[in-house]
């Protein structure tokens, strides 16, 4: 390799990064951290938890959930703990925390004893750990010297486990924080105490997935009990058992549950549908109670020490709190390792900048016009030729064009074939149009070999697929190469119908999308379809309470209802624009604005003052103008999305065949 500017600085680079480890070396956590500056800590956080414990046992679980939500959200550092209007602690997924004050009634103690001394991160990971004890669990040591962070923020907390999480979807976010399968049983296996909220469980015992009938996945005994406890109608609030045995008690009877199809939350019984985490489950839960609770035992306090490392603050890095609900930054004390780690970022930015000019020129107009001078007629002879025999394809290349660029960007990993690809994964069953990418890319190959990529093909048909009904055309920039991985995981982060716009707006937002774009680009939906699976829950038992979805029109309702009716045919598709389904136009905003938006996540968007002025705007009184207008911005979002994530240059590959790697 030649000589050059970045690889000299990328050698500096290394050799730094080595000397900022050498420097922050011995600052990692340990056992016995505080054995000489406040050898009463552990004593005083026993003395906390057992006080609380004895009080209300179901602090237990409270405290360990505690531990497990801040170690997932910006890694172990007790950003959980912090209060404000957009902390963590207000984010929906931690709205039934406690133990809150059994922190707060240690530190304090800590703060007397020995000021400034013990972290509000290292309170909470041995408050778990004696939580665990009290209800009758194992017991480890917990390496200390974690340092409090100085960031909460209610938006990092969707990473979270749901309980409504795939097994696929589990696994992702455990493998995001270098945790395995058997760490992921293990650590689900804490539902062995507590209780959860029957507006969590209530969806599956009556309309299961709109179906009018209950998971198939519970057993038909432990059904009845369930629907006793969580009636269809009211209760949401209600809590019941996590374990229906032993709640109170640290055992493996939550593994027979999942076993027997006695779970209560659906993530947790989908452990049993999955091969590699069923086999955990079925080794934990046994016949021999005795000798695999040991087992549990001697697994759960690993898993705990792995999950307490994540992210973790150390040495120089974060604070310590005085108070723990509040984030306190003290002046950073200028030393080698800031020193070191400074210039470590700033060579690093000149690496970057000057590796980015070496490898690519970036998207550009007119890319193959001195190598490929027909792509785009090629391209758009594809796309006339399927719209003729079948207009539908041209949202089907929209919605593949969209569905790729969401997913390791816009490089036509989605197209590949295979048995865990993208293209497998749920959210994309439905997608069409591959033979139409197939078709153009064999005709390229024919005229220039090895020199389109596929995911150029895709980002030329859908815009040509727009223009075909109707809508704006653009310059579409050029010089994609095609990605070399395609995991059916990596699609957990797709938009969904069900979506929020706070969920919808931290998912574009992840993509450097606005919320502009994110109306401007729903607004697709003026032209396709959707199956009704994706209607029915809306139609007759929202939200479990019997009734439609009231930010549905009740004139529109009657039509929905018609067209998917509650024991129909899920698979039916019905348009999404029920006005104007085959033209590209602004009717699909008007439809929002009057509670005729067919998907929830579409409707919402006239709930949110942003979106809702965006949608208003769009929709207006003067047809034609605003037209123009949506016709105007749908370009440049297009733009702006067709370069997530992009690969150029010498990365990727130029497929010769798009579902497959080369």
């Amino acid at each position: 390799m030649a000589f050059n500017m970045a690889s000299l600085v990328y050698s500096v680079m290394m050799l730094l990064f080595m000397a900022y480890l050498i420097v922050i070396d011995g600052q990692a956590l340990q056992k016995g951290f505080y054995s000489e500056t406040c050898p009463e800590a552990e004593d005083i956080v026993w003395s906390s938890v057992q006080e609380a414990f004895n009080n209300d046992p179901t602090i237990a679980p409270g405290l360990l959930r505690l531990h497990f939500h801040d170690c997932f959200v910006q890694g172990c550092d007790a950003s959980v703990l912090i209060l404000g209007s957009s902390s963590e602690r207000t984010a929906f997924a931690n709205a039934g925390l406690r133990g809150f004050d059994v922190i707060d009634d240690a530190k304090s103690q800590l703060e007397w004893l020995c000021p400034g001394v013990v972290s509000c991160a290292d309170i909470v990971a041995l408050a778990a750990r004696d939580a665990v004890g009290a209800t009758g669990g194992p017991s480890w040591s917990v390496e200390l010297g974690r340092r409090d962070g100085t960031v909460s923020s209610a938006s990092d907390a969707r990473t979270l486990p749901a309980p409504t999480d795939s097994v696929d979807i589990q696994r992702q976010k455990f493998s995001d924080k270098g945790l395995s399968d058997h760490d992921l049983v293990t650590l689900v296996g804490a539902h062995t105490i507590g209780t959860t909220a029957c507006q969590f469980v209530k969806y599956r015992l009556f309309n299961f997935t709109a179906t009018g009938n209950p998971d198939p996945s519970i057993s038909p005994s432990f059904l009845s009990k369930l629907q006793t406890m969580c009636p269809q109608s009211g209760g949401s609030s209600d809590r019941v058992s996590l374990d229906k045995d032993t709640e109170s008690k640290f055992d493996v009877s939550y593994f027979k549950n999942v076993r027997d199809g006695n779970a209560v939350l659906e993530s947790d019984q989908r452990l049993w549908g999955d091969s590699n985490t069923k086999s955990i489950v079925q080794n934990y839960a046994g016949n021999v109670r005795g000798l695999l609770g040991l087992r549990f035992n001697l697994g759960f306090p690993k898993a705990m020490v792995k999950m307490g490392a994540i992210g973790v603050k150390t040495g120089s890095f974060g604070e310590i709190r005085s108070v723990c609900s509040h984030i306190h930054i003290h002046q950073l004390k200028f030393n080698m390792a800031s020193l070191v780690y400074s210039v470590i970022m700033i060579l690093f930015a000149m690496a970057h900048v000057i590796q980015s000019q070496s490898q690519s020129q970036g998207l550009q107009k007119g890319f193959y016009s001195g190598t490929c001078s027909k792509v785009e007629n090629i391209v758009k002879s594809s796309v006339q030729k399927a719209f003729n025999k079948d207009s539908t394809v041209a949202p089907g290349l929209l919605r593949l064009h969209f569905h790729d660029c969401f997913v390791q960007g816009c490089d036509a990993s989605v197209l590949i074939s295979g048995t865990s690809t993208e293209r497998t994964a749920f959210a994309n069953a439905n997608l069409r149009g591959f033979e139409v990418i197939d078709d153009a890319k064999s005709q390229l190959e024919a005229a220039c070999p090895a020199v389109v990529s596929c995911a150029d093909i895709l980002a030329l048909a859908a815009r040509d697929a727009v223009v075909l009904t109707g809508g704006p055309s653009w310059s579409v920039e050029l010089g994609r190469r095609d990605g070399k991985v395609s995991s059916a995981s990596d699609v957990s982060n797709l938009p969904a119908p069900t979506d929020s716009v706070a969920v919808q707006r931290q998912k574009f937002s992840d993509k450097g999308l606005t919320d502009q774009d994110l109306v401007t680009l729903i607004g697709a939906h003026t032209i396709g379809r959707t199956a009704c699976q994706f209607v029915q829950y809306r139609l007759f038992n929202f939200t479990a309470t019997g009734n439609a979805d009231p930010s549905i029109s009740p004139s529109f309702l009657s039509q929905l209802q018609s067209l998917c009716p509650q024991n129909g045919d899920s698979s039916k598709r019905i348009p999404l624009d029920k006005d104007t389904e085959n033209k590209f136009d602004v009717s699909y905003f008007k439809n929002v604005r009057d509670g005729n938006a067919v998907l929830e996540s579409d409707q919402r968007l006239w709930g949110d003052s942003n979106t809702k002025s965006i949608v208003q705007n769009y929709a207006g009184t003067i047809r034609g103008i605003l037209g123009l207008r949506f016709d105007f911005e749908f370009p440049k979002s297009m733009v702006k999305m067709g370069a997530i994530g992009v690969k150029t240059g010498s990365q990727g590959d130029i497929r010769k065949i798009c579902s497959q790697f080369n």
